[in-house]
């Protein structure tokens, strides 16, 4: 009698395993069928811009042509023709980075990190540029127009050399305090320009005011900063504007008005 149970139980049992193997064939199967429906299914273009509160320089319509000038079967996209996407998008102008990649769905996922200028440069022979936290030059836009601080003056030629910007103790400084004004409120929308002179001084204008401003050379700017804020909190609050049309902040611990 026993015997009987204990073998009736083991078939019992070998019947809710087969039906579970069957249940779990039938699973696999059905997204093997989805998963191989998906590739063969051309999906969307889905265009992401990041571009920092900036004008929108990178337009979808560059994205979807440089795409459809690689003649790509968006189905049958793999990983390498991802990294080919990439690559060609990082040539369009503004673009700093591309990332790609394909959803569930299979659409095309595009992210594009858009270059953030933080100044442009005017040379005295009319040639302009726009450049980027690290100091690159990327041009200027013909639809837009990036509010930055202008960088003038007889000394902005020498920032067109890459080498000089990117590479000399000057440029550095000079990128370094240019990303301080670019990254501070106040300070981004007060200093409207930046004159180089013939020796490489600086003198800023600014928004509000009429003053002339003198930095000297772009180092301890913070101090130089410091010092043009108590300007502002005290002098300007006590007196009012333009009372002094000169601002010399490159003597050491002092601020000179005249």
């Amino acid at each position: 009698m026993n015997s009987s149970k204990n073998i009736q139980e083991i078939f019992n049992q070998k019947g809710v395993i087969g039906l579970l193997i069957i249940i779990l064939l039938i699973i696999v199967s059905i997204i093997f069928a989805y998963t191989h429906q998906s590739e063969q299914q051309e999906g969307e273009l889905l265009i992401n811009v990041s571009n920092f509160n900036a004008p929108r320089f990178v337009e979808d319509t560059e994205v979807k042509d440089a795409i459809a000038k690689m003649n790509l079967d968006q189905a049958g996209v793999k990983e390498a023709s991802i990294t080919e996407i990439e690559n060609k998008l990082k040539e369009i102008q503004f673009v700093r980075d591309a990332q790609v990649s394909k959803d569930i769905k299979n659409n095309l996922v595009i992210d594009i990190e858009q270059d953030r200028p933080i100044a442009r440069v005017i040379t005295p022979s009319g040639n302009s540029t726009y450049i980027n936290q690290e100091g690159k030059m990327i041009g200027l836009s013909k639809k837009y127009s990036a509010r930055v601080v202008l960088i003038t003056g007889k000394g902005a030629d020498k920032l067109l050399n890459q080498k000089f910007l990117k590479e000399s103790v000057y440029g550095k400084n000079l990128l370094e305090f240019v990303n301080t004004l670019s990254n501070d409120r106040f300070w981004n929308a007060q200093l409207t320009q930046l004159d180089i002179q013939t020796n490489m001084d600086i003198i800023a204008y600014p928004q509000v005011g009429k003053e002339r401003i003198e930095f000297g050379l772009p180092t301890g700017y913070s101090k130089k900063l410091g010092k043009l804020k108590l300007y502002y909190n005290s002098i300007v609050a006590n007196k009012g504007w333009n009372v002094y049309k000169n601002i010399k902040l490159q003597y050491e611990g002092q601020i000179v008005c005249d």
